[in-house]
């Protein structure tokens, strides 16, 4: 009975992030739509100023969804890693010079370069999911990594 339950909870909270996924695009639909249109407006700048308004681990997931097709198994990967590293904190650092949620290693960059990728969640973010594509394929591959070696 209480599996039941446990299954009927996590399908709401599925269907909520979904349905917030959806508000989102219909947001910037209809700004968009009736947004006065200047040289320096467009849909892209709209769209990225409605999808900035999802808190950090939102975004990550919504973004791993679309971007990735990485659904609620690899979204649960993806919290414990990001967890581990850096606590969801975009402005963590390490005394090994990794920097943000995913503690990206930016030894070789200038103070710049690291002022300004914390400056941002969501391009921390975005790199972080690149990142975990290109060399594990996906969450769940690099939170095993993880697991044996304690970095990923």
């Amino acid at each position: 009975m209480n599996r039941n339950k446990g299954a009927k909870a996590s399908q709401r909270k599925q269907k909520t992030r979904a349905l917030k996924l959806y508000l989102v695009v219909y947001l910037t639909a209809v700004i968009t739509f009736f947004a006065p249109q200047t040289p320096t407006s467009s849909p892209a700048l709209t769209r990225t100023m409605v999808i900035q308004q999802l808190e950090p681990k939102e975004y990550a997931y919504q973004t791993a969804l679309l971007r990735y097709g990485w659904g609620k198994q690899q979204h649960k990967c993806l919290g414990a890693l990001w967890g581990k590293e850096s606590a969801w904190n975009f402005k963590a650092s390490s005394p090994t010079k990794d920097y943000g949620i995913p503690q990206r290693h930016m030894r070789l960059n200038t103070q710049k370069e690291i002022n300004d990728f914390l400056r941002s969640p969501h391009k921390q973010i975005d790199w972080g999911l690149k990142y975990i594509s290109i060399r594990y394929k996906t969450p769940c591959k690099a939170w095993s990594f993880w697991l044996e070696k304690r970095w990923y």
